[in-house]
Parts: C-alpha cells; sequence; structure tokens
C-alpha cells in the first residue's frame, strides 16, 4: 500500500470484491431463415423460379446464422421471406385464374350439351 494514501477498512472491502462479468449475446434461434419455406415453394409452385432464388437466401441465412453473423443472416433472411410472399402470392394468383379458366370452360361446355345440337 501507498504510504501516502490511507485507506480504510470498507474501501479495501470494495476494492478487492470480485466481480462476474456476463455477456449477453443475441440469441441465434431468433434469426429466422425460412428454409422450409422456401423449398415448398421450389417444389410446389416455383413461380418464375422464385422459390429456388429464395431457397438459396435462405440457405446464406442458415450459413450466416451458423458462422454467428446475427446481423448478415438476418438480412439474408429478410430477402428470403420477401422471395416467399412473392413467389406465394404470384402462385396462388395463376393458381385461381386456372381454376377460372377451367369452370368456365365446364359451364360453357355443359350449356352446350344441354342446348342441344
Amino acid at each position: 500500500m501507498d504510504p501516502a494514501v490511507s485507506y480504510s477498512q470498507n474501501d479495501c472491502k470494495t476494492l478487492y470484491s470480485p466481480a462476474t462479468v456476463i455477456e449477453v449475446g443475441q440469441d441465434p434461434t431468433l434469426v429466422k431463415d425460412y428454409v422450409v419455406w422456401s423449398l415448398f415453394n421450389l417444389v410446389n409452385m416455383n413461380c418464375c423460379c422464385l422459390g429456388l432464388i429464395a431457397l438459396f437466401y435462405s440457405v446464406k441465412s442458415r450459413d450466416q446464422k451458423h458462422s454467428k453473423n446475427l446481423t448478415r443472416a438476418r438480412d439474408y433472411g429478410e430477402t428470403a421471406k420477401r422471395f416467399n410472399i412473392a413467389s406465394t402470392v404470384i402462385s396462388v394468383i395463376a393458381v385461381v385464374i386456372i381454376l377460372a379458366i377451367y369452370v368456365t370452360t365446364i359451364i360453357a361446355v355443359l350449356q352446350n350439351i344441354q342446348s342441344g345440337p
């Protein structure tokens, strides 16, 4: 101890008390990569190859998540989500249009059959 500085007994207790430092990081499970949704769009709907692009970004997001780069993983996951939404919406619209054409064709054929030659 330095003789010029006087310490009381209470100061010594606070000076030498043990400290615990806990580093809190981000939880990697909170970053979504949307791989299942991308696979669904790739296999079932894949309109304009958007399902393939979404799967590409989903895999990149998962790779970044395993590399502990959560910011980039979140960005890639959001991009995959946008491509998945676009693919799903376009595919649903295409299915509705095809069903509408199919139903109107069947109705027209049935009306021709009922009216006779």
